[in-house]
């Protein structure tokens, strides 16, 4: 999988929140971080 914001790779990682954790993606070089719930907000505010 390629970032979408330098063409970077993702690597599939798990991160931790307060009280669970969850798993997404983090490109290695630019740091970006894509979850599901990370792409549903970005999917509801392009159809504003």
């Amino acid at each position: 999988m390629r970032c979408d914001r330098c063409t970077g790779i993702m690597v599939h990682e798990k991160f931790f929140g307060l009280h669970e954790y969850f798993w997404g993606w983090r490109c290695i070089i630019c740091g970006e971080i894509i979850d599901p719930v990370i792409l549903e907000n970005r999917l509801s505010h392009k159809n504003l």
